[in-house]
């Protein structure tokens, strides 16, 4: 009897100590960047294998490699065109882009809170602002919860994976990479401020069909299960809300999507219901304005529309490379930098922003706004009539809307 107790007290005692061997090297190699706390050159500050469990994990850790003072929020489209190193940005401080792809609201104020929680030091947010986002048919992205943006994420969610078989295996992984010179998917992926270094390898114009045919026309989580969500606006209230809380700056403004994008829109049966959208963000600030009567009102620009920007014309020919956009829902940095111009009032040497690219929008003048896009709208179908043939064809071929009641 006692051979056997001695026994399972030596068991005990060796399992013991090798769950614990097992979570320090894991805490120590930290594969995932989870703790940040040891960095050793050439072992393990090249945090590889990150990829491994999504972007959101991985833009969560990088918004913890600075004290930044501004960051930048907002979807795919402000992922790969707003720049964190923009000449008025750096006036600021440092800036992180936090933007995440397919996002929505919701993961969006988490993101917020999350850089409300350590940096204490941020003083301005550039948000964008994304008609898509404010769907509850937008879901939550599969890797949001796993990642420390997630409210559901604790210190057990972490020290549960340190002890780990999978994590060793995580862990060697990133010292033979690290031994290799390999760098991590933050720096192939993206720049250590969070900016996309992003290309889109299609012709111009076979980009504009496919993401249109394949994505909005079809996909319920775009234009074709559209639902207009309170809970997101409201959503959208407290971020304006905790900003003014923590004295924080927030420059608004709504993306430029191209033409070809609106008249998607348009077709779907969704204009009226954008229109409402930009009322309803207007009304929101005023009423946050008017809660702080002696802080300055949040500024938002609409760069949406049918101007000189977003009217490019979309080569015919492959080779032809377009200036301003990737596709009908992505622009390009060098649009996103016209943007920031506006935001800021910056005036670069190398670049003249359009007098008809923005407009600051607000309750005086949001229905005389909405009204001078229609009669551009109206313009544009008289003067692109090949553009609007396309895109209804298009739409006469792929689209699929569901018809299921909104959740």
């Amino acid at each position: 009897m006692k051979s056997h107790l001695l026994y399972l007290k030596f068991f005990s005692g060796f399992l013991c100590a090798y769950l614990f061997s097992i979570a320090i090297f894991n805490w120590f190699i930290d594969p995932f960047g989870k703790y940040q706390i040891i960095k050793i050159a050439g072992i393990n500050t090249e945090k590889t294998q990150v990829e491994m469990i999504g972007n959101r994990t991985l833009k969560a850790i990088g918004l913890l490699g600075a004290d930044y003072h501004a960051i930048i929020l907002g979807t795919s489209r402000a992922n790969n065109a707003i720049n964190p190193t923009h000449a008025a940005l750096k006036k600021i401080g440092a800036t992180y882009n936090t933007s995440l792809t397919g996002t929505n609201i919701y993961e969006l104020e988490k993101v917020f809170d999350y850089s409300l929680k350590h940096h204490k030091n941020l003083k301005e947010v550039v948000f964008s602002l994304d008609f898509l986002t404010f769907s509850s048919r937008r879901a939550t992205n599969a890797d949001f919860e796993q990642s420390m943006f997630s409210e559901q994420y604790s210190l057990w969610t972490k020290l549960r994976n340190t002890f780990s078989l999978d994590e060793v295996y995580y862990s060697l992984k990133t010292i033979a990479d690290n031994v290799a010179n390999k760098q991590a998917a933050y720096h192939t992926d993206y720049t250590e401020q969070g900016f996309a270094k992003r290309t889109f390898p299609l012709p111009h114009h076979q980009l504009f069909i496919k993401i249109l045919s394949k994505n909005f026309f079809v996909n319920k989580q775009t234009y074709a299960g559209f639902c207009y969500s309170q809970d997101r606006l409201h959503r959208f209230q407290r971020i304006l809300k905790k900003s003014r809380q923590r004295g924080i700056f927030v420059r608004l403004f709504i993306s430029p999507i191209h033409a070809w994008q609106l008249e998607a829109l348009r077709i779907m049966g969704l204009y009226a219901t954008f229109e409402q959208w930009k009322r309803d963000l207007v009304t929101i600030i005023a009423r946050n304005a008017a809660q702080y009567p002696n802080s300055p009102v949040y500024p938002l620009w609409d760069f949406t529309g049918y101007n000189s920007m977003t009217t490019e014309a979309i080569p015919a020919q492959s080779e032809q490379v377009m200036q301003w956009y990737w596709e009908s829902s992505h622009f390009k940095k060098e649009l996103g930098d016209l943007v920031l111009d506006r935001l800021f009032s910056y005036q670069s040497p190398k670049r003249v922003v359009p007098n008809d690219f923005g407009e600051l929008i607000h309750n005086d003048n949001i229905e005389a706004h909405l009204l001078k896009l229609r009669k551009e709208q109206q313009h544009y179908h008289q003067t692109h009539p090949q553009d609007i043939a396309k895109i209804e064809a298009l739409a006469k071929k792929k689209m699929r809307k569901i018809e299921s009641p909104c959740p």
